[in-house]
């Protein structure tokens, strides 16, 4: 057997007797290593090479905006504006749950710090507004998706580390296709509504006063998306460091707000410790299978098979598409892009495609698996809240693939969706 076929064959056995994904990575590529009688040693040598990024440091730093604001009132009074901006069109706390989520996105980054906590805040004014438990949760878990691609975030940073590409123009890349995202989801919730698929209540249209009043106590937790990016985009800081004034800035709104104190820090520390280790683990190991497929000239013969096939960029294209959504189902986001990227993007430059293009398309791909069983982190997050089991919650999501599949084929195939803002800063 040869040691490719050793390299895949033990890493789809172990994934298949659900080993974690990190261990299988690691395993599969000590099982290659060995075959071919190779020293060692290039294991930790390149786990090492694989998180040694300065670019990386932003990781665990948007991680833990996100469990700060989890541990403060800021998800509440970024819902509070939410529903008092949308609450009052058909569809309503649907609107807001969606609206919510795109709000919080420009602050966090992190699909599962929107499903564990504003989540958590919607899901429960839905239902005791009257809608469906099983409404509520496909809208929490569908819009969760919105957070990976509005800046800043956390997958664009892993791929422009490993890709060598801007952050900054992968954050501006991600603004009109993250906002399409939630305008997509917006447009099924209203027909549903209309159709009376299903029961939205309609809540009286509150007075302007009210709206100021709401949009007011959200005015600091607002501005925190203008201050992260635009500090990246005007060359005030790196993506690291605006991770650094993120977790400052959101530490001086608990302060101010008085909801914060060394414990909730401490918890949230804590929190955002676990997760980085789990992260950087996946990285490490993900970065050692990916060089074992590029010594192996992996990324040759998938041009060479594509070329046989087919010479058209936009069946080439779609090829891809389905290969990653088929990926997501069954890898973490943070796994396939550390080893699929240096694939793509020799793929990526044999067909003339941006590399920042590449960059938002392949995570869109990839983070549709986070509401896609048998991984779907988002639906066991939100399974969990709700208490419904994983697969309603699943079924209740389904629907909500149709518009983001649109949305995926304009991002696709329309490449100035992405490169529109990027190319005003250049």
């Amino acid at each position: 057997m040869s040691p490719i076929s050793i390299l895949l064959i033990s890493f789809g056995g172990l994934i298949a007797l659900r080993c974690p994904i990190a261990i299988a990575l690691f395993l599969s590529s000590l099982f290659f290593l060995l075959s071919k009688g190779m020293n060692l040693a290039i294991i930790p040598q390149t786990m090492i090479e694989g998180i040694n990024s300065y670019t990386l440091l932003a990781v665990p730093l948007y991680i833990f905006v996100g469990e700060l604001m989890n541990s403060t009132g800021v998800t509440q009074r970024i819902f509070n504006f939410a529903l008092a901006l949308m609450g009052h069109i058909r569809g309503g706390l649907g609107h807001v749950n969606v609206l919510g989520s795109m709000i919080f996105a420009g602050i966090s980054g992190s699909s599962t710090a929107d499903a564990a906590g504003l989540g958590r805040v919607e899901i429960k004014a839905m239902e005791d507004s009257g809608y469906r438990t099983g409404f509520a949760a496909g809208i929490t878990a569908a819009s969760s998706i919105i957070g990976p691609i509005i800046p800043p975030s956390i997958h664009l940073v892993i791929y422009g580390a490993i890709a060598d590409v801007s952050v900054a123009s992968l954050f501006l890349g991600g603004i009109l296709p993250g906002v399409l995202m939630g305008v997509s989801l917006m447009v099924l919730i209203y027909f549903m509504a209309r159709t009376g698929r299903e029961i939205c209540p309609v809540r009286k249209r509150p007075p302007w006063r009210d709206i100021f009043r709401a949009f007011r106590a959200a005015l600091f937790p607002l501005l925190a998306p203008i201050i992260i990016v635009g500090s990246i985009v005007f060359g005030i800081g790196t993506p690291t460091e605006s991770g650094a004034i993120a977790v400052m800035y959101v530490v001086v709104l608990g302060l101010f707000y008085k909801e914060l104190n060394l414990t909730t820090i401490w918890k949230a520390l804590e929190r955002t410790v676990f997760s980085s280790i789990v992260i950087m683990f996946i990285l490490s190991t993900s970065r050692v299978f990916a060089w074992c497929l590029t010594i192996e000239r992996v990324a040759d013969s998938i041009i060479e098979f594509i070329y046989g096939f087919t010479g058209s960029k936009v069946i080439i294209l779609f090829l891809i598409n389905v290969v990653l959504l088929i990926l997501g189902c069954f890898e973490t986001a943070t796994a396939n892009l550390v080893i699929v990227t240096p694939v793509l993007v020799t793929v990526a430059q044999q067909i003339d495609m941006d590399l920042v293009h590449l960059g938002v398309m392949l995570v869109f791909n990839l983070v549709v698996g986070i509401i896609t069983p048998p991984v779907g982190t988002s639906l066991y997050i939100v399974a969990d809240i709700t208490k419904l089991s994983f697969e309603t919650v699943s079924k209740e999501t389904i629907r909500y693939l149709i518009p983001l599949f649109v949305v995926l084929g304009l991002v696709t195939y329309w490449p100035q969706l992405v490169l529109f803002i990027p190319n005003l800063f250049k």
